[in-house]
């Protein structure tokens, strides 16, 4: 089974997978840790003395977050799923007691069934339609009883003008590729009408310093110059500038304060 083209995960905005890239995902990683680790316990609150089998970890990159799943719920087996071939030998380097296999999260047959625990986080806000994704993951993969853990951005907000002109420039141009910035805020709806139902649905309203969202944001301007709608639609010399303001404030030569970033965090149990 495939998912039609429109929805493939093989989009045409993404972060890349270079050597850059990599390390935007480590620190990303690292910035989202905390309420990440905090989702899992709730999952595991959800599943009481039942001990996990097996937990797939959707998109998983560099494998940090298949780290932390596989440290916090501990289950008899986790496995990552990426369509990046460099991404998964790069986890099986840093995490060679997991398993990573190189997958197309949109298709399905999987190389793994029955799974119990099913997560993604940063995800879905890539995927054309999350309510086709999150449907063919319970009609394939998700066992009976799984749980699917979701973590999602609702809004990224900056009292800065360049940290809030990136984040409209970055709606723009998902919104242009059929994808949503904000999917966080349509996450209840695209569970609708699945076999999954909401266990836990909340919006967490995060604070993050703007130094460390701006070492995230300013690696990924620097691809926009090879990017057709970039190109077409945002001044170069507006992109050379943002650039380097969002590379002063990660270093810490401009002050912007915390960005306020509202997440959505979901535990759904398939019927």
């Amino acid at each position: 089974m495939r998912i039609s083209r429109r929805y493939s995960a093989d989009v045409s905005y993404t972060f890349g997978d270079s050597d850059e890239a990599s390390l935007r995902l480590r620190r990303l990683a690292e910035i989202y840790e905390a309420e990440t680790r905090e989702l899992l316990g709730r999952a595991h609150s959800f599943a009481g003395s039942q001990s996990f089998s097996l937990a797939i970890d959707f998109g998983c990159g560099p494998g940090w977050t298949t780290r932390l799943i596989a440290d916090v719920l501990r289950p008899a087996r986790t496995i990552g799923l990426e369509s990046s071939e460099r991404y998964v030998m790069e986890a099986r380097s840093h995490h060679p007691d997991l398993r990573f296999l190189q997958h197309d999260v949109l298709v399905a047959p999987f190389p793994a069934q029955n799974a119990d625990l099913l997560f993604c986080r940063f995800l879905l806000t890539h995927l054309a339609s999350p309510h086709e994704a999150c449907k063919l993951w319970a009609q394939t993969i998700a066992a009976p009883g799984a749980l699917l853990v979701l973590h999602e951005t609702e809004s990224m907000q900056s009292g800065h003008p360049a940290l809030a002109r990136y984040y409209e420039m970055v709606g723009q141009m998902q919104r242009h590729f059929g994808q949503e910035l904000n999917v966080g805020t349509m996450l209840e709806a695209a569970l609708a009408d699945t076999p999954w139902q909401i266990l836990h649905s909340e919006c967490r309203v995060l604070e993050k310093p703007a130094c460390r969202m701006a070492s995230l944001h300013a690696p990924n301007l620097r691809t926009w110059g090879k990017n057709s709608f970039a190109i077409q639609n945002f001044d170069p010399v507006e992109l050379a500038s943002l650039e380097q303001e969002l590379t002063a404030i990660a270093e810490g030569r401009i002050e912007a304060g915390v960005v306020h970033n509202a997440a959505r965090q979901i535990v759904a149990r398939r019927s």
